[in-house]
């Protein structure tokens, strides 16, 4: 049980370490016509003056929205995206005056007459993705647990009890030497990275992934043991540490109109 007590701090330090993303998925900015229209390296045109948005703020990634509409409601519409509080799919379901922007119409000059503004919604490209999560764990801490007998695989349900919040579905377990374990537990760690190019990293690396069979076996002491599970800290829905939401974004019933 001492192990266990130890390690489990150990986990629960990783686990605080992880920020909770350099940025929100996506970035909105709201432009009154007259400057759109009055840019002349673009013409003034609607669509291109994104591309003297992604000059200004080169953290705007590709463009997600472009909208039209008045400037309160545009605004207010990119306050709430900054703030992750609506999706961009949603933004005329909740601004009900603003208008999407095809590609055809993006080609016109902006308006110039005060009353109507242009919402530009991008991708961050500061925006990191925690979905899963990794521990690193010394062969003799796995093989010294007498609740699992030692077992490799048997460990992953020791890290779930002891974090239930935290740690999901087991999507991988590798082993490999102490150095090639932590350093891909610290890249998984950071965000940004499949389950497929995490598995082509680990190879690189020397980590051998375990299946069935051999996760039954005993661990070995010169060996450190990978496991990377969901992270159930992750709300997929809004893109943000925030786990078990009961209500998040803007209410269901928010219309401006």
């Amino acid at each position: 049980m001492t192990v266990v007590m130890k390690h489990s701090l150990y986990a629960l330090v990783i686990s605080l370490a992880i920020p909770g993303g350099a940025s929100y998925e996506f970035a909105g900015n709201c432009v009154p016509g007259s400057i759109v229209a009055g840019l002349n390296q673009t013409g003034g045109r609607i669509g291109l003056y994104t591309m003297a948005l992604q000059t200004i703020m080169p953290i705007y990634g590709n463009l997600a929205l472009m909208a039209q509409g008045p400037n309160d409601q545009c605004s207010t519409a990119a306050n709430a995206i900054n703030l992750n509080l609506v999706k961009p799919k949603d933004i005329k379901k909740h601004f009900t005056g603003m208008k999407e922007i095809g590609a055809l119409q993006s080609l016109k000059v902006g308006n110039k007459s005060g009353l109507v503004s242009y919402l530009y919604v991008f991708k961050a490209k500061t925006f990191i993705e925690y979905s899963e999560i990794a521990d690193c764990v010394p062969g003799p801490i796995v093989k010294g647990l007498n609740q699992t007998g030692g077992r490799i695989a048997l460990y992953s349900m020791a890290l779930r009890t002891i974090l239930p919040d935290l740690f999901g579905d087991l999507v991988y377990l590798g082993q490999g030497n102490t150095a090639a374990c932590l350093d891909m537990m610290n890249h998984i760690n950071m965000g940004n990275i499949s389950i497929s190019k995490m598995k082509k990293d680990a190879i690189k690396l020397g980590l051998k992934q375990i299946g069935i069979l051999q996760g039954l076996k005993l661990a070995e002491d010169d060996k450190s043991y990978l496991y990377v599970f969901k992270n159930k800290m992750w709300n997929k829905t809004w893109e943000v540490m925030l786990p078990n939401l009961q209500s998040y974004g803007l209410p269901a019933d928010f219309v401006m109109g």
